[in-house]
């Protein structure tokens, strides 16, 4: 039996956003693989107004620090593994419409749900009257990244982790930390890996992610969370 599509209504309650124009948030949800009226420009603009409001609203919040530091965070902001996680926190794979090979939603890319998060707010920015599209463009990216903002400095560690672990086992061992590909799983539009990291002979807990370079970077956080437990890590 074929899975139902929940409403548009609902998802535009999850976003915070009602459209005037229903058929911009259709086109916002169709990906090129479904039809020629698809939302790769709409994607292309989303993407610039992400940048706008993160890059407003990090000068705002943190007047004292510098533009490197700003940089490095607007940059992790507005990534695709950050959108991905937010458009898949929201649930977007249940509406967006694919075809081809990628029409079974259960095994869409994580991708898809940054470029359709990008073209969502492109559509809204269309669709928004005119008085009021930037205050409405920034409350929305503040409500969809309510928790990375709130969490920064974690989630920037967390970005960081396999730069921070190598200071820190260069700093202790003089050694560079080594990453084992532990295990790996393939479906017909995904991958998953699964990778632990070794440093001066001790091997931390593995980690899973959709790429060699997320299941890296989550396998040296958890080396550094076990670090950190024990009190013999600190960030240099």
């Amino acid at each position: 039996m074929k899975e139902a599509i929940p409403s548009l209504h609902q998802l535009e309650s999850l976003l915070g956003y009602q459209f005037r124009n229903p058929e911009l948030l259709q086109r916002a949800l169709t990906h090129a693989s479904a039809e020629e009226d698809h939302n790769e420009r709409l994607e292309f603009l989303g993407d610039s107004i992400f940048d706008f409001v993160i890059s407003t609203y990090l000068f705002t919040t943190y007047p004292k620090e510098r533009e490197g530091q700003l940089t490095e965070w607007k940059s992790l902001l507005v990534s695709r593994i950050t959108l991905s996680r937010v458009g898949e926190r929201l649930g977007l794979d249940r509406w967006i419409r694919s075809g081809g090979n990628l029409r079974d939603r259960k095994s869409l890319p994580r991708s898809l749900f940054g470029n359709t998060l990008e073209a969502i707010l492109g559509a809204v920015y269309l669709d928004c009257e005119v008085a009021f599209i930037l205050p409405t463009c920034q409350r929305l990216v503040l409500r969809w990244l309510r928790y990375e903002f709130e969490h920064l400095q974690e989630y920037y560690a967390r970005w960081q982790a396999k730069q921070m672990l190598q200071n820190w086992a260069q700093s202790h061992f003089g050694t560079l930390p080594r990453y084992q590909l532990v295990d790996f799983h393939e479906h017909p539009e995904t991958q998953a890996f699964q990778v632990a990291v070794t440093v001066a002979k001790r091997t931390f807990p593995p980690a899973w992610g959709c790429s060699k370079k997320e299941a890296e970077q989550r396998a040296a956080w958890e080396g550094i969370l076990e670090l950190r437990r024990e009190g013999v890590f600190h960030a240099s």
